[in-house]
Formats: C-alpha cells, sequence, structure tokens
C-alpha cells in the first residue's frame, strides 16, 4: 500500500488490496490473495491484522502480538522479528480475506483458531524463524 490506497482508505473507509511480501504466509500468499482493509476506528487489539505505515509510506500488513497504551507490538506470521508501532501508524484493520479463491471473516472459526496458535505459540516460532533465516542467509554465501 502506498499513499493513494491510504487517501481512498481514508476517504472511502474501505480498501480492498492484494499484498506483495512473503511476509504474512501461509496465510496471506502475495500476489494472489486479497484483503479487505477497513479503516481503523478503534484502537487495534492483540490478534488483530492491522495496516501501519512504515518509513515515509509504506504500509505494512502485520499482526498485534500485544496492544500497550502508547505502541503496538506486531509481528508478520513469517517473521521472527517483532516491530514497535506507534498508534498514530496504524491506518486500517483487515477484516476479510481471500485465500485460494475463497473469501472470510475474520471471524470465520478456523481463521480465528489459526491466529490463536500462530500468536500464542510465538515463544515457539521465533526461534525456529530465526534459525531458518539463518540457515538460509549461510547457504546463500
Amino acid at each position: 500500500m502506498g499513499k493513494i490506497q491510504f487517501d481512498m482508505l481514508e476517504r472511502d473507509g474501505r480498501y480492498i488490496s492484494v499484498p506483495k511480501g512473503i511476509s504474512m504466509r501461509p496465510m496471506i500468499k502475495g500476489g494472489r490473495d486479497a484483503v479487505v482493509i477497513e479503516k481503523l476506528t478503534d484502537r487495534a487489539k492483540r490478534y488483530d491484522l492491522v495496516v501501519y505505515v512504515r518509513g515515509e509510506e509504506l504500509g505494512v500488513i502485520h499482526r498485534v502480538i500485544h496492544a500497550r497504551k502508547n505502541q503496538y507490538i506486531i509481528c508478520g506470521d513469517n517473521c521472527w522479528q517483532l516491530e514497535y508501532v506507534r498508534p498514530e501508524q496504524v491506518k486500517g484493520i483487515v477484516t476479510e480475506y481471500c485465500h485460494k479463491g475463497k473469501w472470510h471473516s475474520v471471524d470465520y472459526f478456523p481463521y480465528k483458531l489459526y491466529v490463536h496458535l500462530w500468536v500464542d505459540l510465538l515463544f515457539i516460532k521465533r526461534p525456529l524463524f530465526y534459525m531458518r533465516d539463518l540457515i538460509k542467509r549461510k547457504l546463500k554465501r
């Protein structure tokens, strides 16, 4: 997402996006799956999938791991690095997603189960993903 998409989100309150990248795999495959992003009207909470501004105007979709008063701790499903984001950086929330051609609400029970397992087992996922990335870097050299 870029400035134009953020302007559309602000104006219309909703935006459909086909994200790029691998940070939200396996839930969202970049270039194939789509998401419905709605303007955030309330504070995001743990497990929410939010869109936030990184840098000047790059929109990133990642999951809220912890919602604190003055910051969110956020991480992509396919990442091990935690990011610390200020509330004013968060612009939208994913309310629906299309995976393998089928649309699902974030209230869909299998999605909620996936989210809870993915976030609640982060203490296991982080070291495993760190080792995966370390091995990938070593193999590239």
